[in-house]
């Protein structure tokens, strides 16, 4: 979405968690692995340890859980979305060549599938394995994850970077450039639309109790029902691109380009607030230990407490716009503007418990809600 989006002090610590100093630890990595160009996208890790990331440069990289390259799929432009691993190990990814993909985990092509312009965001996968993905020529498409062949397809009224999000009970959720956030059952009739004051370029996150929330250009952020109220709207002073990640305890977390990172209720009250003093474009993790970490264009990654204190930092050479994904070894993954994946080690064991912990949901960034 960067390439899309190129053209105060705090006051009261429990409300700001403090602003972006220099006295906070900064930790090293234990790996990295560089690319050719911008690494955007947020890492899909497989049962197997296999981690798959996307690059600006083309390809879509395998790695190994310790970082070393075991092939690359080239394409015809930006990896720019998030991969997606079906439930044979199969990985699903989209292109800026306005193909979507599908690999075996050797990196061999199964099948390829042309949409009508280039394809900014994230596919999803559906509980009976129908995959969904959304393209800049307007569409939504739900194809045969075997083949590729189109099952149906919706038409928005206006080009779609939003990845779509899939319910606990099959509805698709998807956000439009043309002011609206859809609801469309598993055949592909919609449900319901809900209008919003700005383009819908965010990608929705899904609570437990079925409420959808999702960021708008108009610089809200809305708590949506699953039949189509709206529940709340909470403003951040400027754009949300940002999925929001949800926590344990119901808390939202979501950052904006207002350069704020905020901690809100399920009720939509704000909890905390940190400024970063850049965009927040990466979607924050939140670690089984209930540490919430979220990337800024300030060139850091953020480590936060529950309570929005900083408790570490990681520092890259240029902007994180990737979205974090934590392992159950407690290492964290994050990609980086300057073209390298990072591996840091953290104390969070794993993902929370949670029914969206992190952008796409789930390490194999299926799209989907995640169910105890």
């Amino acid at each position: 979405m960067r390439r899309a989006l190129l053209g105060i002090a705090a006051t009261a610590a429990l409300l700001t968690g403090g602003c972006s100093g220099q006295d906070e630890a900064q930790v090293p990595a234990e790996w990295e692995f560089k690319t050719g160009d911008v690494m955007p996208t947020c890492p899909t890790v497989a049962p197997d340890g296999t981690i798959y990331i996307g690059s600006h440069d083309k390809h879509l990289y395998a790695l190994s859980p310790t970082g070393e390259e075991k092939w690359r799929f080239k394409t015809g432009g930006f990896v720019h979305g998030t991969p997606a691993i079906v439930e044979n190990g199969n990985v699903i990814f989209g292109s800026f060549d306005g193909h979507v993909y599908a690999v075996d985990p050797t990196g061999s092509e199964l099948w390829r599938f042309k949409t009508g312009d280039k394809i900014e965001s994230s596919p999803a996968v559906g509980l009976h394995g129908t995959l969904y993905v959304s393209s800049h020529d307007m569409y939504l498409y739900a194809l045969d994850p075997a083949t590729g062949e189109p099952r149906w397809k919706v038409k928005t009224d206006a080009k779609i970077a939003s990845s779509p999000a899939i319910g606990s009970d099959g509805t698709i959720y998807v956000g439009s450039g043309d002011f609206h956030l859809r609801a469309i059952n598993p055949d592909g009739t919609v449900r319901w639309k809900f209008k919003t004051g700005g383009k819908v370029l965010a990608s929705p996150a899904l609570g437990r109790d079925g409420s959808v929330y999702v960021g708008s250009d108009d610089h809200l952020i809305y708590a949506v029902s699953s039949d189509g109220a709206e529940l709340w709207r909470f403003d951040t002073g400027s754009s949300v691109y940002a999925s929001a990640a949800i926590g344990a305890n119901g808390t939202i977390y979501v950052g904006s380009l207002s350069k704020y990172f905020y901690a809100l209720s399920p009720q939509g009250k704000l909890k905390w607030k940190f400024n970063t003093r850049d965009w927040v474009i990466s979607s924050a993790a939140v670690g089984a230990d209930g540490t919430i970490y979220v990337g800024s264009y300030n060139h850091h990654l953020y480590a936060f407490s529950s309570a929005g204190k900083v408790l570490w930092k990681f520092k890259t050479r240029k902007f994180v716009f990737s979205s974090p994904t934590i392992r159950d070894d407690g290492m964290l993954l994050v990609g980086s503007d300057d073209g390298s994946l990072y591996a840091v080690k953290t104390a969070s064991v794993s993902l929370a418990i949670s029914p969206w912990p992190k952008f796409r949901a789930d390490p194999a960034c299926r799209g989907r809600i995640v169910t105890p």
